[in-house]
């Protein structure tokens, strides 16, 4: 690693850092019900010296630091809401709440947003402007934190002009950087549909319609159908997630319910595919002579990153991990993130530091049950975002 000073003394603070994800990681919490982690969070901003702001979209925190020489503001933002699944890790700072686990990185992330303000907090004097930390809550279900704090104006007093976000990714090798410039990551939307046909015994099929038969032409039916209408080379990603329907072997039912996933590049690509989906349905099921209901949730939109401002976080993250380790992907990364919404508003940027380590025992996936990281990239990220808003501001 470099002889940053950023970095120097964020490895210095490390046990700090790394307390502090611990006890997030051993006491996690749901989305909206961050109280604990808020509370520790608030205190943490105000001890350096800062205006701190509770209760933003229920349990989000908003910290500013003014500095003494005019000029812009930059954002950093990070989630703190953890899973509904129970952890497997043998370690001591296992979660302690039944059923609650963090195991998408969310903890590392408020300890390294909390680090990245005490950094920047010490050389205010260096600093041009303001720095913005947003501590946002429930980023992981569906309605999220960061458009309810959009809303109450987060982004305003003082104005963002850039907000950068980063996530720990086990895909990647433990201390690199990965992004890439313009759409990153898809955009998604979740769908629930109810089949209905008419309900009766399974040994007088005539006088029946039956919503089984017609959930099992239209999943083999909408898998071959939709993967033919993208375009060669083009992100989207259809499944189904559930089906549930009936209650006994002789008995077929009234209706059936799947619920699925469309996922796509861009917003303007989801528009497409849900209404090629919505063409496929009413085929299959006018058909068979039944009727549907089908809702469509509108989820995360896909993370646009600023291409004027990817060459500056590639910069910082050069200083910090070594331009070897700075990689531009060029493909559209699968997952989503609701950092999507603040960046829809302002310009920014969203990377991934790679925490994956098979020697260590670092290489479970996210939402697994064993996922863990080394703690020691959590002083490298809060080094790099802190670099990044400096050379942002000063600029």
């Amino acid at each position: 690693m470099s002889n940053n000073i950023y970095l120097q003394e964020a490895e210095a603070n490390l046990e700090e850092i790394r307390q502090n994800r611990r006890d997030f990681h051993k006491n996690p919490e749901l989305g909206f019900q961050e109280f604990r982690t808020a509370e520790r969070v608030a205190v943490h901003l105000k001890s350096l010296g800062m205006e701190v702001k509770t209760g933003t979209a229920g349990t989000g925190i908003v910290g500013v630091l003014r500095c003494q020489n005019p000029g812009k503001t930059v954002a950093l933002r990070a989630d703190m809401d953890a899973l509904p699944m129970e952890e497997k890790n043998p370690v001591a700072y296992a979660s302690k709440n039944p059923g609650i686990m963090h195991a998408c990185g969310h903890d590392g992330h408020t300890a390294m947003l909390m680090e990245t303000a005490r950094l920047l907090c010490n050389h205010r004097e260096r600093l041009q402007g303001n720095a913005k930390f947003i501590f946002q809550p429930c980023e992981d279900m569906i309605p999220s934190g960061a458009e309810p704090m959009i809303a109450e104006g987060v982004l305003n007093d003082p104005d963002v002009e850039a907000i950068f976000t980063v996530h720990l990714m086990s895909r990647f090798p433990e201390g690199t950087m990965w992004l890439k410039p313009e759409y990153m990551t898809i955009s998604s939307a979740g769908f629930k549909l109810i089949l209905r046909g008419r309900g009766g015994h399974v040994g007088a099929p005539h006088e029946v319609i039956d919503p089984i038969t017609m959930a099992g032409m239209l999943i083999a039916g909408s898998q071959a159908m939709m993967s033919r209408r993208a375009a060669p080379g083009q992100t989207m990603i259809f499944g189904f997630g559930t089906i549930h329907g009936g209650t006994a072997d002789n008995i077929v039912p009234d209706e059936v319910t799947l619920t699925g996933s469309i996922r796509t590049a861009t917003p303007e690509d989801r528009q497409a595919a849900i209404a090629d989906f919505q063409r496929i349905v009413k085929g299959v099921v006018e058909s068979a002579g039944g009727s549907y209901q089908l809702k469509v949730e509108m989820q995360n939109p896909s993370i646009y990153n600023d291409p004027g401002l990817v060459p500056l976080v590639k910069k910082a993250g050069a200083a910090i991990l070594g331009e070897e380790n700075v990689q531009e992907f060029s493909w559209i990364f699968p997952g989503g993130d609701d950092a999507a919404f603040f960046q829809q508003k302002v310009p920014g940027v969203y990377w991934y530091l790679g925490i994956r380590n098979e020697e260590k025992g670092f290489d479970k996936p996210h939402h697994n049950p064993y996922f863990d990281f080394d703690e020691r990239m959590l002083s490298v990220g809060a080094a790099v975002q802190a670099q990044a808003a400096t050379d942002f501001l000063n600029s």
